[in-house]
């Protein structure tokens, strides 16, 4: 419970920080007639509503199960991850597509107001970076996989483009301040859209799969540990899928050779579930079936 807490009060936080400085840059953008500030503004925007999509996901994420949610909310993780993931995706195309633009077009911007206001936005961008990239937070450091938390990683990586983004309108500035070279903020800033989207793609790829219930097992290998049991003559309906970042679900029917005690079931049953849980898997449902019952097709008919 601590964890959520401490995960709901940074969260909180990083979007008082760019809350306060969407409405700077909007002001400094209209008072020195940068419309690179006021388009970093809104694309800060867009992150601020990323990222309350991100709290209200942990939120509802710590929920328990309802009669109606009778999984709880295990999915809010993978949801909030693809829907940040996917909106950073398309405003980074969108910036690199303008970015282009105003390269062969470039604008007349007042440098030290840029400098001035883009120097805050670094600062507090790489502040929230570092609050969100803290390793007893979202373990984004950690080298078991299964330990990501995909909600924050993302949420991570929204102010990590951020950052970027914010460094090169400073570096921009200088440059265009000393040298008068103006396109060279529309250069830096293609260069970091696209790295921004090459690391969020993995996201936006895992989280999809996560809602489209992929698994990411070697189910031929799981296959193997359960019919390890002596007592099981064939599976059917193996099923695996992972929920969420730090679970993974699964399912299978098992045909029994001989006719057994309900306590010699549940010793096969704990010693399947013993096995693939050292696989990663946390959530695993056996259904045993005599060979009299060993039906391919579970589907209901109706007729």
């Amino acid at each position: 419970m601590q964890s959520i807490i401490d995960k709901k009060v940074i969260i909180q936080k990083v979007i008082l920080l760019n809350a306060t400085l969407i409405i700077s840059e909007i002001v400094a953008g209209i008072y020195s007639s940068s419309m690179a500030l006021i388009a970093d503004a809104f694309h800060n925007l867009g992150d601020v509503l990323a990222l309350f999509i991100t709290l209200v996901a942990i939120i509802y994420g710590a929920k328990k199960a309802t009669e109606t949610m009778t999984f709880g909310y295990i999915r809010a993780e993978s949801m909030a991850a693809f829907i940040n993931s996917i909106f950073l995706f398309i405003t980074m195309i969108f910036i690199f597509i303008e970015s282009v633009d105003r390269f062969f077009n470039p604008l007349n911007i007042n440098a030290p107001v840029v400098i001035f206001v883009s120097s805050i936005a670094l600062f507090i961008n790489g502040f929230s970076t570092w609050l969100l990239g803290r390793k007893d937070i979202g373990h984004l450091h950690d080298n078991e996989h299964d330990h990501e938390d995909m909600n924050i990683k993302s949420a991570y990586f929204h102010m990590l483009g951020d950052a970027f983004v914010s460094l090169s309108v400073v570096i921009g500035g200088i440059i265009m301040y000393f040298y008068g070279f103006n396109k060279i903020d529309s250069l830096l800033s293609m260069i970091f859209s696209i790295y921004v989207m090459a690391i969020t793609f993995p996201i936006l790829k895992n989280s999809f799969l996560s809602l489209m219930d992929s698994n990411d097992h070697d189910i031929k290998n799981i296959e193997k540990l359960i019919l390890r049991s002596d007592e099981i003559l064939s599976i059917h309906d193996l099923h695996l899928y992972r929920p969420n970042s730090k679970e993974s679900y699964g399912s299978v029917h098992i045909v029994l050779k001989n006719d057994l005690l309900l306590s010699e079931i549940e010793k096969v049953i704990e010693s399947i579930r013993e096995r693939v849980c050292k696989k990663g898997i946390t959530h695993f449902i056996v259904q045993p079936e005599s060979t009299n019952y060993n039906l391919n097709d579970i589907s209901c008919h109706t007729h």
